[in-house]
């Protein structure tokens, strides 16, 4: 089985939101992996107002290794 390495990851999940035009900071990181899901973080651009308080203060993005699939992650 092909694995992705993290650079993959993570341009697979920077193409996701830019076709989506979010708004997110760089780099991100790698999360959580659950099988052959992995969660990627991005912080929000507002989260650098220190007199702003954003809940929650990231993006999340799964990226499926094995089908290259891409996914957003609803936060409450």
């Amino acid at each position: 089985m092909y694995e992705m390495t993290e650079e993959e990851i993570l341009a697979l999940a920077e193409g996701y939101l830019s076709a989506r035009k979010s708004s997110y900071i760089l780099p991100g990181k790698l999360g959580e992996r659950v099988g052959d899901k992995i969660e990627v973080i991005f912080l929000k651009p507002e989260t650098l107002d220190p007199d702003i308080i954003i809940d929650p203060p990231d993006i999340r993005i799964l990226v499926d290794i094995r089908t290259k699939e891409v996914a957003w992650v609803y936060q409450m």
